[in-house]
């Protein structure tokens, strides 16, 4: 009886060490933390108030986001566990606390962009590449699970958008330079994702993707924004939008080849507002004389596909230069014929003509009369 008693205090003590602590142990992919206790556990009611005594005795903005962000991870690691294992409640509940500590952590770093509460870069920085790690995470959990587990992930999936948002813009204020690169991986990975499900004609998982690309790409500029705002040269920062947008045009010009016809028009919206983008960039940059190694806008619409390039009514710039020449050609030629037709009507009377000859030469020798 004392040795079963033993036992039980003993595996009670380490249970509660876990709780306070956390799990160490991390798994090879994508480097979530143990997740110890699962929601099918009938011990799991402890895990849930020992997180709850955790927090609780948590103080101040970074700290409790921290925490939060933390205990975050822990549900997400049992909401990947419980996918696998096809306990979809299970699963459920698990994603719903994911999502309840992700907000913890969006108030806390929302507060400090409205009131202006201290809080490290390096908080921010953590946040933005976890969540990152977690989208990846649920992409993952989503594409495994049929469509009517799908709204607990929905929801954790704008909890952990949210989150990256609301730390790139903290990041902004301090690093900004730090904070667009991250952002530009942000989208080069919406836009792998989106090729991806566009291989595998799943056209409203690669439209899901362009429109949080397409969030990070303005928050981008807004980060710009605030850096000018706050007086730091912003032509570093300029050539790091124009190089990762001409990069993620190649990106979505072979992404568009892919998706069936009725996803092109959102892929076609995403190009054309990159290109514009790109273009404002390299206008600055031509200004402050600073473009350095980057393209010209010519060059960087030369490496669009065709079709593309058709839709968007963009040519190359060969084709371009043609064009011009043809049109130079055109002009001349119709002013050469006008010129004839001028003199002729002269030699032969025409009162129009010679009127008109007359109130030009009127005209230029006032001119030069005015001319110093």
């Amino acid at each position: 009886m004392k040795q079963k008693l033993l036992r039980i205090t003993l595996v009670s003590c380490l249970l509660i060490t876990s709780l306070f602590f956390g799990g160490t142990a991390y798994a090879q992919e994508e480097e979530l933390p143990d997740p110890g206790l699962t929601p099918d556990s009938p011990f799991y009611f402890l895990d849930t108030w020992g997180k709850n005594v955790g927090m609780f005795f948590t103080f101040g903005n970074e700290a409790k986001a921290r925490k939060a962000l933390q205990y975050a991870e822990e549900r997400l690691a049992e909401t990947r566990v419980m996918a696998a294992k096809n306990r979809v409640r299970a699963m459920e509940r698990a994603a719903n606390d994911y999502d309840g500590f992700m907000a913890m952590v969006n108030q806390r770093l929302e507060a400090t962009a409205l009131q202006d509460i201290d809080i490290s870069d390096n908080i921010s920085e953590i946040v933005s590449l976890a969540t990152e790690k977690h989208l990846r995470v649920l992409d993952r959990i989503k594409d495994e699970l049929p469509e009517q587990a799908h709204e607990a992930l929905t929801r954790a999936r704008t909890a952990s958008m949210n989150g990256q948002i609301n730390a790139l813009r903290a990041l902004a204020k301090g690093r900004p330079e730090r904070a667009i690169d991250i952002a530009a991986d942000i989208i080069e990975n919406r836009l792998e994702r989106a090729r991806v499900r566009a291989s595998d004609n799943v056209t409203a998982d690669v439209e899901e993707a362009l429109d949080y690309a397409a969030r990070i790409a303005a928050l981008e500029e807004e980060m710009a924004a605030i850096a000018e705002e706050i007086g730091i040269d912003i032509t570093a920062i300029q050539q790091r939008l124009a190089h990762s947008t001409a990069k993620r045009l190649e990106t979505l010009s072979g992404v568009y080849e892919q998706v069936p016809e009725a996803a092109r028009q959102g892929i076609a919206n995403a190009i054309e507002n990159s290109v514009r983008k790109y273009e404002r960039a390299v206008e600055k940059l031509t200004e402050e004389n600073a473009l350095g190694d980057i393209p010209d806008a010519e060059t960087v619409m030369n490496r669009l596909q065709e079709e593309v390039r058709a839709r968007l009514g963009i040519g190359r710039a060969d084709e371009a230069a043609e064009s011009d020449n043809i049109s130079v050609q055109v002009q001349v030629r119709a002013e050469n014929q006008e010129q004839n037709r001028e003199r002729t009507d002269a030699e032969t009377g025409n009162p129009d003509t010679v009127s008109a000859n007359q109130t030009r030469e009127q005209s230029q020798t006032e001119n030069q009369r005015r001319s110093p």
